[in-house]
């Protein structure tokens, strides 16, 4: 009989099928499936030397780590954290990481989409100093009609993507301080 102290856990997937003939094999033996899992376990591994089985530990490939978490929400929270990464065009596990993340490091971050969005701004804003800055250096007389109204739209320009800006910042921010991050 497998010792009563365990503490970490083993999970696997496996088709309905071989679930439940799994279970009845247990139920069988008088043995709750994670009772047959644990002698079976420790069957395999008092059979095989220590030298045969794989090494284990973190391992990265890629820059991506192979650790995983199992996350179970009280019903109904799979919905709302569904909502949540919508609004923020994340997938719900990459949106749950970044919460773990920004909680545990307490500093919120924004999401690559946001993040994305402020980068595109930056870069029009860019662009549009460059085009003031060959205009101012022109010096050329009688392009004053013309300097009027790039300006006139450069103005626009700049007043619609601090309007972008705002709005992502807004909405981060909003999201971190109502508790719907």
């Amino acid at each position: 009989m497998p010792t009563s102290t365990r503490s970490a856990v083993i999970g696997t997937r496996s088709s309905s099928d071989t679930k439940a003939r799994f279970a009845a094999l247990a139920a069988r033996r008088g043995l709750t499936e994670s009772a047959l899992l644990a002698l079976l376990i420790d069957e395999v591994l008092g059979s095989n030397s220590d030298d045969a089985l794989p090494t284990s530990g973190r391992s990265t490939e890629a820059g991506c780590t192979t650790e995983r978490v199992t996350l179970r929400l009280r019903p109904g929270d799979r919905a709302l954290v569904d909502l949540r990464a919508a609004a923020r065009r994340m997938k719900t596990a990459s949106y749950l990481s970044m919460l773990v993340r920004s909680h545990v490091r307490a500093a919120p971050v924004m999401p690559p989409s946001e993040l994305e969005a402020l980068r595109c701004a930056a870069g029009l804003l860019a662009a549009l100093l460059r085009q003031v800055r060959v205009t101012e250096t022109s010096g050329q007389p009688g392009r004053t009609q013309v300097d009027s109204e790039l300006l006139i739209d450069v103005g626009r320009a700049v007043e619609s993507v601090r309007d972008a800006v705002a709005a992502v910042v807004r909405t981060n921010l909003r999201s971190w301080e109502t508790g719907h991050a």
